[in-house]
């Protein structure tokens, strides 16, 4: 006979297991490890993650507008097609944390020193947004609209912007070698760095 939820939530540890019950939001979670389980059309918004583990888990249409995720930790975790607008990732437990992202909303987000490398934001929508000191190195961002995002101190060496939309980097705020840009972008960085090319 399968568990209930509150009886699924009385471990703190918790593994392979699909969440699709709303009433996960009303539960504390808070301190508790989830490992190899799916989180599918959840509405979760302002949810306190505080301390959570998730490991090789999946969130699937979920909604986490505005949730607490300080002192949590995510390794590989994937969010497809959720809203994580307001997330303030900076007290993200451990100074790495891997996750990727794939048609996602992650406006109005914040990202402070935080080791993102090689981190995936396929087709996500990030508007609004702040990178400050964070390691973005080989990070890519296929199909992101990154309107009005600011990139503060944050190493993009290696990262892929080419597909990228609506974004502006300051090359004397942020480290770039090997940066990949669309061609727009390309003449925006030229022209901040005061050379002229003809369009």
């Amino acid at each position: 006979m399968a568990k209930t939820l509150s009886e699924l939530l009385e471990s703190d540890e918790i593994e392979d297991t699909i969440f699709d019950d709303n009433a996960l939001a009303a539960c504390d979670i808070r301190g508790k490890y989830f490992r190899d389980c799916r989180f599918q059309h959840l509405r979760l918004a302002e949810i306190s993650l505080r301390d959570c583990t998730f490991e090789d888990c999946i969130f699937e249409s979920c909604d986490l507008t505005m949730a607490t995720v300080a002192g949590a930790a995510f390794h590989e975790a994937r969010f497809r097609r959720t809203k994580l607008m307001g997330v303030d990732w900076t007290d993200v437990r451990g100074m790495i944390f891997t996750a990727t992202f794939e048609e996602c909303n992650l406006s109005h987000a914040t990202f402070a020193k935080r080791k993102l490398c090689g981190m995936v934001l396929r087709d996500c929508r990030i508007h609004e947004s702040t990178f400050l000191q964070v390691d973005l190195r080989q990070a890519v961002f296929t199909g992101s609209d990154l309107l009005g995002t600011r990139f503060l101190d944050t190493d993009l060496r290696e990262a892929d912007l080419s597909t990228a939309s609506n974004y502006q980097i300051n090359p004397a705020e942020n480290r770039l070698q090997k940066t990949r840009f669309s061609h727009e972008a390309a003449l925006a960085l030229a022209e901040q760095l005061g050379v002229v090319v003809p369009r």
